[in-house]
């Protein structure tokens, strides 16, 4: 059980980050603006043939989100390094891995929420099924918050690098790639009208198991490059 003090420290942190936030809402509308671009494009350059849309949607969009998850990761943890609030967040006597976890849901709340409420938008321009996109939306509620624990444990190895966007890039990619599979294995299952919940399981199994470690593994990684 949480203690009381530490409940608070808890919420004070997630307000905290969210008023923040707010404040820029305007970085915030940006990964939804460049995911509907993005996917505008495809009918532009492929056609409006309903078949081809429909069987490449699923995979586009989640791609499409993952892509601009990116866009917000770099700065995690950039503005918390610039104004000394990082350090002192270590020396807390509050368990760093839990504040970071706080943080990282803070930043999946606003990165990753509104392109999930966006997603139907997204899957209207691409004809995607009406009865596949729940299936969709299920998937992106497991996948994202996976990519935004591994995207926070590699941005705190990265903390304070120069040009640290691309290297972030190359790192995260490949651990993104189970989770698109999966995502992407239901949302066919779905289409094709074959048996979905296997790959959905395995996400959530995943899930759980990054977010017991991956704030551990964020707070050992950002000691490491505060240390460095």
């Amino acid at each position: 059980m949480i203690r009381p003090g530490l409940a608070r420290a808890c919420t004070a942190m997630l307000r905290r980050d969210l008023t923040l936030a707010w404040r820029r809402r305007g970085d915030i509308a940006m990964p939804v603006l460049y995911a509907l671009i993005v996917t505008m494009l495809f009918p532009f350059a492929l056609g409006p043939e309903d078949t081809l849309l429909q069987r490449i949607a699923g995979g586009v969009i989640l791609v499409t989100v993952l892509l601009s998850m990116l866009l917000a990761l770099d700065v995690l943890f950039s503005s918390d390094i610039e104004d000394g609030s990082l350090e002192q967040l270590v020396l807390a006597p509050q368990p760093l891995a839990l504040m970071l976890g706080m943080k990282i849901l803070a930043h999946w709340i606003t990165t990753a929420l509104p392109l999930i409420v966006a997603t139907p938008l997204l899957a209207a321009m691409l004809h995607l099924p009406a009865a596949v996109i729940p299936v969709l939306l299920l998937a992106l509620l497991l996948a994202t918050p996976l990519l935004s624990l591994f995207g926070a444990v590699l941005v705190a190895l990265t903390a304070g690098t120069r040009r640290s966007g691309m290297l972030l890039a190359l790192m995260l990619l490949p651990l993104c790639v189970p989770a698109v599979i999966f995502a992407a294995g239901a949302v066919a299952a779905a289409q094709q009208g074959l048996p979905w919940l296997a790959p959905i399981v395995w996400l959530a199994a995943a899930l759980v198991l990054a977010v017991a470690l991956g704030p551990l593994a964020c707070a050992a990684a950002l000691r490491i490059a505060l240390d460095a």
